[in-house]
């Protein structure tokens, strides 16, 4: 369906997983944060990826800030052939938002128009995998999903979601990436409602007014010495550090705070182990019932298919 294939030669391969693993130019320009409003076309142009797959695995890596994403991308690219196109593993991959047994968003969307219509925009990604949509039919898709959640506020972010998948990742390949943003936000809302001491609503918008308010008070103390040009972020926050902590009180709001997105963050991690092994499962099977990628440099009347 694509021109895409991925790699080009095995050097190819295995220069772009030498550089993630050392963290050089190519992993800083598409698997951190840079790659959310950068131009990451040239892992397409150069290494063949499609750029749906491209624009989906930096959420997986935390853009940057997992440090065990590394391993899973070494692994994902030794999984792929020399050659092969990767839109349809990228097609597999986003449905998993919905699709995922433990963590897909069907999980939480009870029977009624708003799940019909997002099980029929399901149906066009997996139709998307083997032939082209047409546009009416994704447009038609996300007409009858907006206007089935209507009035409904407890669905609008996982209804969101499901508007990011129903695109056609051919003509809009960065849906991928707000389909793994959203699925990202959604469940780490989940880990933090769910949290042993989470704040209540008082508490909440507490901590708020006294971060806002701490985050003044002391720009408005570096201020009385120096232009705000010239303030540093370590030396701001050395002193909203200092202002916490001489206030008890406020201090033992941060610290809950900051030990409850530790354990949210654990619970993050465990969620992209668990989508990093799906996805690398897709690719295996997915590759491995291919028949018509060709062995590097093989010309295919060369190929002994006697036995397939």
């Amino acid at each position: 369906m694509t021109a895409f294939r991925a790699f080009g030669d095995e050097r190819k391969r295995a220069s772009l997983i030498a550089d993630i693993d050392a963290k050089g130019p190519i992993y800083a320009a598409w698997l951190t944060r840079e790659s959310v409003a950068g131009d990451i076309s040239l892992v397409s142009d150069d290494y063949g990826l499609h750029p749906a797959f491209a624009r989906l695995l930096p959420c997986l890596g935390a853009f940057g800030e997992a440090e065990d994403a590394r391993p899973f991308y070494g692994s994902l690219f030794d999984a792929i052939p020399t050659g092969a196109d990767t839109g349809a593993l990228a097609r597999e991959a986003v449905l998993l938002a919905w699709t995922d047994p433990t963590y897909g968003r069907s999980k939480i969307v009870p029977q009624g128009a708003v799940r019909e219509a997002c099980e029929g925009v399901v149906a066009l990604v997996r139709q998307s995998i083997d032939a082209p949509v047409d546009r009416k039919a994704w447009r038609a898709a996300r007409t009858r999903l907006l206007a089935s959640a209507s009035g409904d506020a407890g669905l609008e972010k996982t209804v969101d979601l499901m508007m990011s998948l129903a695109w056609d990742l051919d003509q809009a390949p960065g849906a991928a990436q707000d389909v793994m943003v959203a699925w990202t936000a959604g469940i780490n809302a989940e880990a933090d409602a769910s949290d042993e001491d989470a704040f209540s609503l008082e508490e909440g918008e507490r901590f708020e007014i006294e971060m806002n308010k701490i985050n003044e008070e002391a720009m408005e103390a570096l201020a009385q010495s120096r232009s705000m040009d010239s303030i540093g972020v370590e030396e701001f926050l050395e002193v909203v550090d200092r202002i916490w902590v001489a206030d008890p009180v406020r201090n033992d709001l941060r610290r809950r705070s900051r030990a409850r997105r530790e354990r949210s963050n654990a619970k993050m991690a465990v969620w992209r182990a668990a989508i990093q092994k799906r996805v690398l499962e897709i690719a295996d099977r997915s590759f491995a019932q291919r028949t018509d990628i060709m062995p590097e440099g093989v010309p295919p009347e060369t190929l002994d298919l006697s036995g397939i």
